[in-house]
Formats: structure tokens, sequence, C-alpha cells
């Protein structure tokens, strides 16, 4: 069992564990740019979301109904009537279970409840898994930004 809750900024902390985890994949499967993942601080990407208005960002940790422990979380920002589901992560062992959904979900109604005109997502390119799931939602590719090497 799983239950949801929403958490504010100053419990940010309690994603950590479940946030270096995705990291650590993103690295994994980076063809040319694991080593930017590698590089990548829990507090300074998260100090990114400190300028946000409490009403404007939305942090939802599932959580082990008997362990307490994270299993997947959620971070969304509204930016004037532009929205944002930044991060979505959900652990390996229980995924396929409807969390990452239901995440989703609560976030994507959150945004529209808050009026939001444009609802955007950014990915890696290399994680083709994840663009499938959020095409499920309707979301649909719109733009390649690319790097050089």
């Amino acid at each position: 069992m799983v239950c949801y809750r929403d958490i504010p900024f100053c419990e940010v902390a309690l994603i950590k564990e479940a946030w270096e985890r995705n990291r650590a994949f993103h690295e994994e499967i980076s063809q040319f740019f694991g080593d930017l993942y590698a590089e990548l601080v829990f507090e300074d990407r998260i100090q990114g979301f400190a300028v946000f208005d409490a009403d404007m960002i939305k942090i939802t940790v599932a959580q082990a109904s008997d362990t307490g422990a994270v299993v997947g979380f959620c971070i969304s920002t509204l930016e004037g009537v532009i929205g944002e589901p930044h991060t979505l992560y959900v652990r390996d062992e229980v995924r396929r279970m409807g969390i990452g959904r239901e995440l989703m979900h609560r976030h994507l109604a959150w945004l529209k409840d808050k009026e939001c005109k444009m609802i955007s997502i950014t990915l890696a390119c290399e994680n083709r898994g994840t663009q499938a799931f959020y095409e499920t939602f309707g979301f649909r590719p719109n733009l390649l930004h690319m790097r050089l090497i």
C-alpha cells in the first residue's frame, strides 16, 4: 500500500535518496552527457526551487504505508500561466503499480486548478520509456535541444 502526501519545501530533504537514484539512472542511460548528471548535487538543484512561493510549487511524495520509505515523488511549479512537472520518479521495485500515473494525475490536476494555460515537460532524449509514459497523458514532442560535445 502506498500513501501520497504533499510536503512543504522545507521538508524536501525527504526525497534526497530517491532523487539521487533518479540522478544515477540518468547518468547511466546518457550516452554522451553522463558526466553532467554525475556532477549534479541535490542541494544545488533543489535550491533552484526555493524561489517559488509556497502556492506555486507542489511536491508530492509516495510513501510505503508500512515503512514510510519514499518510493516516488513529483515536483511541479507554476510561473504565471506556465506549469511544469520538473521531476517525477518511482523506484524500480514498485514501477508498473500506478504510482507514477497517480503522481502525474495529482500534479496535472493541481496545475489545471491553478488555471495553467501551458504545461510542458523536459526529459532526457535517451529516456524513451518515460517519453512514452508522458505521451499517455497527451504530451507530444515539440523541440529537440542539442548540445555540442
